[in-house]
């Protein structure tokens, strides 16, 4: 367990955080109208994502069955990222990791495919996962270099379908987990103090207990039969072994309940010899990745990311071996 929870007497967010908290609600949405909260969020997203790069393309695609738009900053780009977004499995859409997906593909010099996947309640597990191997398979087809990568939920499929290619034989060339869900039961201790020590996080009365009990309602609807939350492709920290998988990037927040279960996976990683290069970014909440146009943190991140994905899109064109990146 990270000693950073109790580093602090009182969590300090970003001056940024601050701002951005003093515009949503203190509590959690109560309806239990799913197409209420996906329209709620909708909105919050795209208030939040900035102002959208150019690029040279994007095709509105069907990837076997799954909706996908294809992103190309050029036009002749040979790898592909496949981006998996954040929602708790139950919202989010295109338009909402629209400046993601863009910047994504810029920066990192490749073309990126951000899959519409299928969402719960009306489609729990293994749904969501289904399409995103979907995806994994229409890209090999179609690209040379194929990497994986997502936030929150979508980085729990990205990290599940990087365990399922190394399983099928097909290699990735990295996988990007932001801020990842991973697995139901992980890190139950920390998760304890988080409920504690961010009971009035930025004035947000209950901010704790509000995130934890969200976790545990979002695994009910992605996950209903508590016995698959056991297999690797719904919670994979479960998998017996972790060796050649692709290389990992991580990105973790600091004032986030989900930290604990992401930074206890690096080192699971790590000691299986996976190379993993970790960034942590202080005084940040979940969610900042695609806040491109209210956090200079999103900004920061997606660079390192893009930087990662055009050293692993290299390497595999090389045919190189990867060496493990410093942790920072």
């Amino acid at each position: 367990m990270s000693d950073q929870i109790a580093g602090r007497d009182v969590p300090v967010p970003h001056e940024q955080v601050l701002a951005y908290l003093r515009t949503v609600p203190s509590t959690a949405d109560s309806s239990s109208d799913i197409q209420v909260l996906r329209a709620r969020t909708r909105a919050e997203a795209l208030a939040v994502r900035g102002e959208l790069e150019p690029v040279a393309s994007i095709q509105t695609l069907d990837v076997g069955g799954v909706p996908a738009r294809l992103y190309r900053p050029h036009g002749d780009e040979t790898d592909v990222l496949i981006w998996i977004h954040g929602g708790g499995w139950i919202h989010g859409d295109l338009d909402c990791y629209e400046g993601v997906a863009r910047a994504l593909a810029n920066r990192g010099n490749c073309a990126v495919l951000a899959i519409d996947y299928r969402l719960a309640p009306e489609h729990p597990f293994p749904a969501g996962f289904d399409d995103a191997w979907t995806a994994v398979q229409w890209a090999k087809a179609n690209f040379a270099n194929v990497a994986v990568a997502g936030d929150s939920s979508g980085g729990n499929l990205a990290a599940a379908v990087a365990l399922s290619a190394r399983d099928r034989g097909v290699e990735l060339a990295l996988q990007l987990l932001v801020y990842p869900v991973l697995d139901n039961t992980a890190a139950t201790a920390y998760k304890q103090l988080f409920r504690e020590r961010y009971s009035n996080f930025a004035g947000h009365a209950g901010f704790g207990v509000i995130a934890d009990e969200r976790i545990h309602h979002l695994w009910d609807l992605y996950v209903p039969d508590v016995a698959d939350r056991e297999m690797a492709s719904v919670s994979p920290p479960r998998a017996e072994s972790f060796r050649d998988l692709a290389p990992a990037v991580i990105i973790t927040a600091e004032h986030d309940i989900l930290r604990g279960e992401v930074e206890e996976y690096a080192r699971r990683l790590e000691a299986d010899g996976v190379p993993v290069a970790a960034y942590e970014y202080i005084g940040q909440i979940h969610g900042f990745f695609q806040m491109l146009g209210v956090m200079a943190d999103a900004e920061d991140a997606i660079d390192k990311a893009a930087a990662a994905l055009r050293h692993a899109f290299a390497v595999s064109t090389e045919s190189d071996a990867t060496a493990p990146t410093p942790r920072t």
